[in-house]
């Protein structure tokens, strides 16, 4: 288990961990998209693919709240690559390598560190 699966409250950052192991860079996000719908079947969540590509998953109001206002949230899948020219990380094959510093998440090798 990586040190940010464990991180509370648990089922967040083991989601947030999930995704950092697809590579997903801009115009390669075929297996971030197959990544999210099967993440949506696996917890019960109706999804699919829509012709542009994006994923859009439906969940039901929990019962009792069918009256209230929907909640629609929106991200992007991909990600735009940047690592130090040292790096030999490719972003089409390689998941992203987190760790902890400090209060933290950051990522080894990307980027240069901002003093």
């Amino acid at each position: 288990m990586n040190e940010i699966e464990k991180l509370q409250p648990t089922c967040i950052w083991r989601n947030f961990y999930a995704l950092t192991q697809i590579p997903r860079p801009s115009g390669h996000v075929e297996k971030i998209q197959q990544f999210l719908l099967d993440f949506a079947k696996k917890i019960g969540v109706e999804a699919f693919q829509d012709p542009a590509g994006n994923i859009v998953m439906r969940k039901p109001a929990t019962p009792g709240m069918e009256n209230r206002k929907c909640i629609t949230m929106q991200a992007h899948m991909d990600m735009v690559p940047q690592k130090t020219p040292e790096s030999k990380h490719n972003f089409e094959k390689d998941p992203i390598e987190p760790y902890i510093d400090g209060e933290w998440i950051k990522a080894r090798s990307m980027v240069p560190s901002r003093a």
